[in-house]
């Protein structure tokens, strides 16, 4: 069994920014997500950016029910954000 991998902690500081992902149908659901509002790779609007790349990576939720669990893919390994981090998006 593999051990959890946190973002900050593997890779290292980073920072979250607002990047909208277009949304489908009546329900406006977010990419990955079921009809039902659940699934393992809802798109978010948030993009993370690590300290010293130029890259944006989408942050992705895993949600099955009343809470999900973010994270992003970084070279096919799959990192966990930490709640408490979530709340220092910047809107540019």
């Amino acid at each position: 069994m593999s051990q959890i991998q946190y973002a900050d902690e593997t890779i290292g500081e980073y920072t979250l920014h607002r990047r909208p992902v277009p949304r489908r149908g009546m329900l406006q659901l977010a990419p990955g997500q079921g009809a039902d509002g659940y699934g393992h790779k809802i798109s978010t609007d948030i993009c993370l950016k690590f300290a010293g790349e130029k890259r944006e990576r989408r942050v992705y939720c895993c949600c099955f029910s009343n809470s999900g669990t973010c994270y992003v893919v970084v070279n096919g390994r799959t990192l966990y954000l930490k709640t408490h981090f979530q709340d220092e998006v910047l809107d540019d």
